[in-house]
């Protein structure tokens, strides 16, 4: 075959936009040339990628499995581009590093703190996002370290396995509010809450268990920023249910409760999660490294709570 990285960068884009007009959009090219480019790699590997519709364009079973080729190529050809460039020290080596907005007020500016004054060649650029968001940069190699819940639930990436801790019902002090004893989800439900929209894995998840045991969740404010659900929260507007790093600050204040959720017990798995080996860069194990030493500070200052699983600190 007689592949040529441009069919395979039009193709990737194509996937990834869904239309063939969106993607010739993105890449400045004309759509006729994208059309053809595509035609001539369908022929090139002698089978069809793509099945074109009046709604769009989607992968067929060997589409999809070629699609997984061409980013591994594609980012081996980034990864040879940026490499050469530090060598020659044109550009620092890029660590793309994504995290919930639960964990970046924690992690975030400390581990870009750490990594550039040991090693000055090494930018890490931070990506606040969703979990799905998080995934599907992780999956698509967009991403090259993430500090997600469940990370194992990603395909194609390493996970390690951190942390198991509760989840907890929380929020200003009141007086039928207040301590650390378990809460059952049938008293949660009759209060109102302030939680993000189901683009966030934990919603769809607190969603599932309440229709389970026949509850509604009483939705008083839907919202995506963790900083605005801070400032509610503290003006009594309503209740959430999150991590404890959410209610940490509070709860040192005298300000807020957080109470773990029982009947059902919740928990989640924290994870830190890397590109497989053949894809990993040098950079991103260094980060890695720093990631897993601002854990173990948060541990030990307890910030972070929970079991301790294979990787985390002694």
């Amino acid at each position: 075959m007689n592949i040529k990285l441009q069919q395979l960068r039009y193709f990737v884009s194509v996937a990834d936009h869904g239309s063939i007009s969106a993607a010739s959009a993105s890449l400045g090219i004309a759509q006729p040339a994208v059309s053809r480019r595509l035609a001539d790699l369908e022929q090139e590997v002698g089978a069809t990628l793509l099945q074109r519709r009046s709604t769009g364009v989607f992968l067929t079973e060997t589409g999809k499995v070629f699609l997984d080729h061409a980013r591994a190529v594609l980012r081996r050809l980034d990864r040879a581009e940026r490499d050469l460039m530090l060598a020659r020290g044109a550009v620092p080596d890029e660590v793309r590093f994504v995290v919930p907005p639960a964990l970046s007020r924690f992690v975030a500016a400390p581990l870009v703190r750490a990594v550039m004054t040991e090693y000055p060649n090494i930018r890490v650029t931070c990506i606040e996002t969703h979990w799905d968001d998080a995934r599907k940069r992780m999956e698509e190699g967009r991403g090259d370290l993430a500090l997600v819940t469940n990370g194992h639930l990603f395909a194609n990436t390493n996970a390690e396995a951190w942390l198991r801790d509760l989840i907890y019902f929380g929020g200003a002090l009141t007086s039928e509010f207040h301590g650390d004893a378990p809460i059952g989800m049938a008293e949660i439900a009759r209060q109102p809450l302030i939680m993000p929209s189901r683009r966030y894995l934990i919603r769809r998840m607190l969603d599932e268990i309440a229709a389970h045991q026949g509850l509604s969740l009483a939705i008083a404010h839907e919202i995506d920023s963790g900083t605005l659900t801070e400032s509610y929260l503290e003006e009594g507007l309503g209740f959430t249910i999150s991590i404890w790093q959410t209610f940490f600050a509070g709860v040192a204040r005298g300000q807020m409760f957080a109470r773990p959720i029982a009947l059902p017990a919740l928990d989640r798995t924290l994870t830190i999660v890397t590109q497989r080996p053949e894809h990993r860069t040098h950079a991103t194990e260094i980060a890695a490294g720093f990631l897993r030493e601002r854990l173990t500070s948060l541990y030990r200052a307890g910030i972070l709570r929970g079991t301790l699983l294979q990787g985390g600190p002694a």
